[in-house]
């Protein structure tokens, strides 16, 4: 059985083999970030988006001195994962406040068009970029990654800019709100644990504050450290629940691939970032 080496080596020599090669590297590149840095598979879906129109480049560029393939791989990837942890976090943090922008800082040129009730005032931005059954179907993964926000009131406005039925938009969230009850509970408990430990640190922190006996003292400042690590644990566990869908529930509950789900975000974000980003708004 040929190496990945060998594969490779064949592939430059003859351009033969490229598709069994993608087969054997996709989830090893699609698995990278969760190995290095522990990411959720929308993460991971989001890098492999990122690397695979420079998978060929990433085969062009190997050289034969006597290493494996993998090792190249793994040197390129951590090289690729940096720079699109970079740009993943500047964008999410363009996203996240560009979202929450209110009227009274909105900028640019159309200002002055008015969007349609229920909607934030960057709809008609975003429903001239939507110009193809593609890019509404991407729209819809979108919404749906924020259905927790999707009631009654905005879902028709919404629906019609994805271009399906609010039913069916209600329908999708519905269902999407069912499958995270159980992440709800478990944040739920989280909280409740980290609040019961914040109310126990206030406790001790008051009794120290009065406390003369040195060994008490001693005793107080023990159970004050250790309620405040049972604070601070059950802060960070309550942060990485995601109530969020992810990419895998939205494609079951839709009936398409997740892979699908993955580079539809990935391009549409690409795609409206002047909507989005607060520079490219300022600029525009």
């Amino acid at each position: 059985m040929k190496t990945l080496t060998e594969k490779v080596l064949r592939y430059q020599e003859t351009g033969e083999g490229l598709e069994e090669i993608v087969k054997d590297i996709a989830p090893r590149v699609y698995q990278f970030p969760r190995r290095t840095m522990g990411w959720d598979e929308d993460a991971c879906g989001d890098f492999y988006v990122f690397v695979h129109p420079r998978m060929l480049r990433l085969l062009g560029k190997f050289r034969d001195l006597g290493k494996p393939f993998e090792s190249y791989l793994w040197a390129v990837l951590g090289w690729q994962l940096r720079n699109f942890a970079r740009e993943r976090r500047q964008r999410e943090r363009s996203w996240s406040v560009s979202l929450r922008m209110d009227e009274g800082e909105r900028e640019g040129p159309d200002d002055s068009e008015p969007a349609a009730e229920g909607l934030p005032f960057f709809a008609p931005r975003v429903a001239r970029a939507l110009r193809s059954d593609a890019d509404r179907r991407n729209f819809l993964f979108l919404l749906l990654k924020c259905s927790r926000s999707i009631d009654p009131a905005t879902a028709a406005p919404l629906a019609a800019l994805a271009g399906v039925p609010a039913g069916h938009l209600l329908d999708t969230v519905s269902a999407l709100k069912d499958m995270r009850g159980s992440r709800e509970r478990r944040q739920e408990a989280f909280r409740c644990r980290r609040n019961r430990a914040f109310t126990k640190v206030r406790l001790l922190e008051t009794e120290l504050k009065i406390e003369a006996d040195p060994q008490r003292l001693d005793a107080l400042r023990t159970a004050l450290s250790k309620a405040r690590k049972r604070m601070e644990s059950a802060a960070h566990k309550m942060s990485r629940v995601g109530l969020s869908p992810t990419n895998r529930e939205i494609a079951s509950v839709l009936g398409v691939p997740k892979g699908t789900v993955d580079s539809g975000l990935y391009w549409l974000k690409r795609k409206l970032s002047s909507v989005y980003d607060p520079d490219n708004l300022r600029s525009a």
